[in-house]
């Protein structure tokens, strides 16, 4: 059973990494797969969801609220249905993958999951440089799945259509993906027991994966990566000479950075004259204002965009803007923390909030990959909680190590009706 549990997993995540549009009979393949691996798990080992305590309370908490602020806003039934689907689906890909971390251990999994993301990372790279046989296999890619896209992804790929996808459907599920694999190599360096010529492999592997997202020309991934990589390369390799390799390193991105046209690079809010970064601005006064008006939230399927003409022709508003400022008739807030609010309300934030202390649990590198996963999602619509399914399996991980300390922590002793510590 493991080892079919195992399969339809990878199975998944090739579908979700490559084929994410990919439909049976009107459903995602990759929920279909999901949906029966969650199925399997629970009839194999229903133990599990023992240890799971913390994300079963959370996701619980998150539907039921979500489906009570959806109810009392009036929100169609077919949005509360979809919001709903969407917290199983990533709670189903948590189940799993902590159930193959339980039974196979973390490095198959920090494996697989490299393995599936280094091709999409290197077809980015040949894209980048203008390879046709690159962009064509992408096309190929493009043409097993189902044409008619949902209006969320079409929005975004509008803004991200012409960079770099690797082998994913466009760049910014690219980066997500690359992302989660930095972190797992991250946790590969960091294991003691891989040294010499595996540290040489696994340094090559993170050049490619962050050249894939460069490629993808995503500045707030690019960013995240950098400073990921950093922290753990420092640390674990104390020496000049690698800060001196690093420094040169750094000097090349940013020059990579400097020489790009700024209209090639992440955050283009598209149609619009005013540089991108006003259109962030604009983008984050109107997603707070949102907030400040409605503190309880609104529901599953929340549209920034529907609301904006109705928000600003009754003057809703209580930041001022310009006549220029008209991103928030375009595209979302692009910040999964806004989302996380909208939907949700304040009880939103105080529950993401309360997830990421005990996610991180008091491992500093842990810290850095919450850090950095923030540094990203919180110009993007998904991250944690909020519909970026790489970095639920990226938390699997973190659940699991916090479960081993739990157990390999030292047992109390009774001597004499006074208790001590075991030795």
């Amino acid at each position: 059973m493991p080892k079919i549990i195992f399969s339809l997993f990878i199975l998944h995540l090739i579908f979700l990494a490559y084929f994410n549009n990919f439909y049976l009979a009107g459903i995602p393949f990759r929920s279909v797969l999901i949906l029966l691996s969650g199925i399997l798990v629970a009839f194999h080992q229903r133990d599990i969801f023992a240890e799971l305590t913390l994300v079963s309370k959370v996701y619980l908490l998150l539907m039921g609220y979500g489906l009570l602020v959806s109810l009392v806003n009036q929100v169609e039934l077919g949005k509360i249905i979809n919001g709903e689907l969407k917290l199983l689906q990533s709670y189903l890909v948590i189940l799993c993958g902590y159930y193959l971390v339980r039974n196979f251990g973390f490095k198959p999994l920090a494996y697989t999951f490299i393995f599936v993301a280094l091709p999409s990372a290197a077809v980015g790279v040949l894209q980048a440089l203008d390879v046709n046989a690159a962009w064509t296999l992408h096309d190929f890619f493009s043409t097993l799945q189902n044409k008619e896209i949902s209006e969320e992804i079409q929005g975004q790929i509008e803004e991200a259509l012409l960079r770099p996808p690797g082998l994913a459907l466009y760049a910014i599920p690219q980066t997500y993906m690359l992302l989660a694999a930095v972190v797992f190599s991250c946790y590969l360096v960091l294991s003691s027991a891989i040294e010499g010529r595996y540290q040489v492999l696994l340094l090559l592997v993170n050049l490619v994966i962050f050249s894939g997202i460069v490629a993808s020309e995503t500045r707030s991934a690019m960013g995240a990566a950098l400073f990921m990589l950093t922290a753990i390369y420092i640390y674990k390799f104390r020496s000049a000479s690698l800060l001196l390799i690093g420094s040169v390193f750094l000097a090349g991105i940013v020059f990579s950075l400097l020489t790009t046209n700024d209209a090639g690079i992440d955050s283009r809010i598209v149609s619009l004259d005013d540089q991108s970064a006003q259109g962030r601005v604009t983008l984050y006064k109107y997603g707070i204002e949102l907030f400040l008006q409605r503190w309880w939230g609104y529901g599953f399927n929340f549209d920034t965009v529907e609301y904006a003409p109705h928000y600003f022709i009754n003057a809703l508003n209580l930041f001022s803007y310009g006549p220029h400022e008209k991103a928030q008739y375009i595209v979302p807030v692009h910040n999964s923390i806004l989302n996380m609010v909208h939907t949700y309300g304040i009880l939103g934030i105080m529950i993401l909030g309360y997830y990421l202390f005990r996610l991180v649990d008091g491992f500093w590198y842990r810290l850095i990959f919450v850090l950095g996963t923030l540094m990203n999602s919180s110009f993007h619509n998904a991250g944690i909680l909020a519909g970026d399914l790489f970095i639920d399996m990226v938390i699997v991980v973190l659940l699991y190590e916090s479960a081993l300390k739990v157990r390999c922590a030292p047992k109390p002793v009774i001597v004499s009706g006074r208790q001590l510590s075991a030795a």
